[in-house]
């Protein structure tokens, strides 16, 4: 008789049981450790009613249960990875049965367990930067020598001039602005970077923040490290707060930035957080 149940794949991790603490912190239940070689796998039980491949379809349209699969999948790997390493796989990774997975996992044990030893010690970490973008505008107004010299221009022009001068001007303002903005973030993802094992460049988001972001970057560090990031973090606000500068110090989270594997036949990618993988 088959199964009314599948099996929910959250990551891998370095060790083959779940140690007792697990069960205390706030990981939804049913959460165990399945034995893959030298590594295992965290696994739990789901509906195939709620989590079958024609059920997904449906339960994808529906926000609320998405957000609170989501929450369930960060959690089991944020509580796994204070035991060791943890390579997390993508979200809604779903086996029908133990022996596929175990057929799965065991065809990329090579790279499961490279990747486990590279990430081993280490954290994933986000850093996002904030620019109020006239305060560099400003400073290109009163710094640079081409832009005071056509904003002078403009005193006691005829309004036709006057009008054609000040576009100019303010396109010159942009463009340098854009100049020295890209120059700032250059430095300042430099010496991210140089506190970091791996560095990954995300696309700023859009959010509801008083300015706009213009820097997202992934950082892969050791865990003995972090000191040195917030350290680093807290002199790049202190250094760049007088040119319109913020930051975020974001983590740490299991390093879903740093865990591409090889493409599982007609699966998608593990370590990619987004999307659905049934197998």
């Amino acid at each position: 008789m088959e199964s009314s149940n599948a099996l929910y794949l959250h990551g891998v991790v370095d060790y083959a049981e779940i140690p007792a603490l697990f069960a205390e912190l706030e990981a939804p239940p049913g959460v165990r450790c399945l034995p893959v070689g030298e590594l295992g796998a965290l696994i739990r039980d789901v509906p195939l009613q709620e989590f079958g491949e024609d059920a997904l379809h449906e339960r994808m349209k529906d926000p609320k249960w998405l957000e609170e699969q989501v929450w369930n999948h960060a959690r089991v790997l944020e509580a796994a990875m204070r035991f060791g390493t943890v390579i997390p796989m993508k979200f809604l990774t779903i086996f029908r049965t133990e022996e596929r997975l175990l057929e799965s996992l065991l065809a990329l044990d090579e790279s499961l367990r490279a990747l486990a030893a590279r990430l081993q010690g280490k954290e994933e970490w986000g850093v996002k930067s904030f620019c109020d973008l006239p305060i560099i505008q400003e400073a290109i107004g009163a710094q640079d020598d081409g832009v005071r010299q056509l904003k002078a221009q403009l005193a006691g022009k005829p309004s036709g001039t006057a009008y054609l001068l000040q576009k100019h001007y303010e396109e010159l303002v942009r463009r340098e602005s854009t100049v020295r903005l890209a120059i700032h973030l250059e430095a300042i993802s430099s010496r991210l970077s140089s506190v970091a094992q791996e560095t990954k460049f995300n696309a700023p988001a859009q959010e509801s923040s008083t300015h706009p972001m213009v820097l997202n970057v992934s950082l892969l560090i050791n865990k003995s490290a972090f000191s040195s990031l917030e350290n680093e973090v807290n002199a790049l606000r202190q250094e760049y707060l007088p040119r319109g500068f913020a930051f975020e110090l974001v983590g740490p989270f299991p390093p879903y930035s740093f865990s591409a594997l090889p493409a599982w036949a007609g699966q998608g990618q593990a370590g990619n957080p987004e999307g659905v993988a049934h197998a």
